[in-house]
């Protein structure tokens, strides 16, 4: 038996945790990776449809799937309360140009769909985590809930311009008269600046 030297034994390191569940923090990276693709996938997937008239400049669409998409990973995070006016406007705004483009509610209703469906395509191509653990309903639940709020959100933006339109309220309309494309960049440059300051005021708070 060898005799104590008297200098403590360096610990191991404990090997890190696994996680038993693909949680907020693991679902929301995951997302946000993906925030591009989903971006030009879903400009794509609308464009091949052909719906509506076509009424709108080239680039607004983007511009709505720039904004949009780039919120839906907020959704699932911490700063989903702030966020969820904002994301329930830009699809209000989505739906009343829908309405404009020509489009019935339920074209309008399957645009969004679309990227519900890509999501989803996402989910069982490349899982979270490689798909090593399961992920947890309650992000599931969650991630639903968002896009549920998108399709009927982008629904009473559509029946609403109908209806202005119809009663000639002009002067309360959502998007009022034909050229709407500066209207529509103003709604969304103010939604950008507003999530630009949730996101500013976040980083502040955790730098103090």
């Amino acid at each position: 038996m060898q005799p104590h030297s008297g200098v403590p034994t360096a610990l191991a390191p404990a090997a890190p945790v696994a996680p038993s569940r693909v949680g907020t923090v693991e679902f929301t990276a995951w997302l946000e990776e993906r925030v591009p693709s989903l971006r030009a996938l879903w400009v794509q997937e609308i464009g091949a449809r052909g719906l509506g008239q076509g009424r709108l400049a080239p680039g607004l669409l983007r511009r709505f799937a720039d904004q949009l998409v780039g919120m839906l990973p907020m959704m699932l995070g911490p700063h989903r309360d702030q966020i969820r006016p904002l994301w329930i406007g830009g699809f209000e705004l989505f739906g009343a140009v829908a309405a404009k483009r020509g489009l019935a509610a339920g074209e309008a209703i399957e645009e969004v769909h679309l990227l519900r469906e890509l999501v989803i395509r996402d989910l069982y191509r490349d899982p979270p985590m490689g798909g090593t653990v399961p992920l947890s309903l309650r992000e599931v639940l969650r991630l639903n809930r968002s896009l549920d709020r998108a399709v009927t959100h982008a629904s009473v933006g559509h029946t609403d311009a109908l209806f202005f339109e119809f009663s000639e309220a002009e002067g309360t309309a959502l998007l009022p008269g034909d050229d709407i494309t500066e209207r529509v960049s103003e709604q969304l440059d103010a939604i950008g600046d507003e999530v630009h300051l949730i996101l500013k005021a976040s980083q502040g708070a955790r730098a103090r």
